[in-house]
């Protein structure tokens, strides 16, 4: 799934809005016609290590 901000404004979407989980070839479409921007995924951030000999 892919997240896609518009450039545009689209079927009743303000431009600079997101489009959350689209198929990847939706999210394609979108860029292909102009109205639109894939993102790129975001990594979720590193967990703190828990208890062990290098916790604090």
């Amino acid at each position: 799934m892919t997240n896609v901000l518009l450039t545009k404004k689209y079927k009743g979407r303000a431009a600079g809005s997101i489009l959350k989980d689209l198929a990847d070839g939706e999210a394609t479409a979108l860029e292909t016609i102009g109205v639109g921007q894939k993102l790129k995924d975001e990594q979720p951030a590193p967990k703190k290590a828990g208890k062990g000999s290098d916790a604090e």
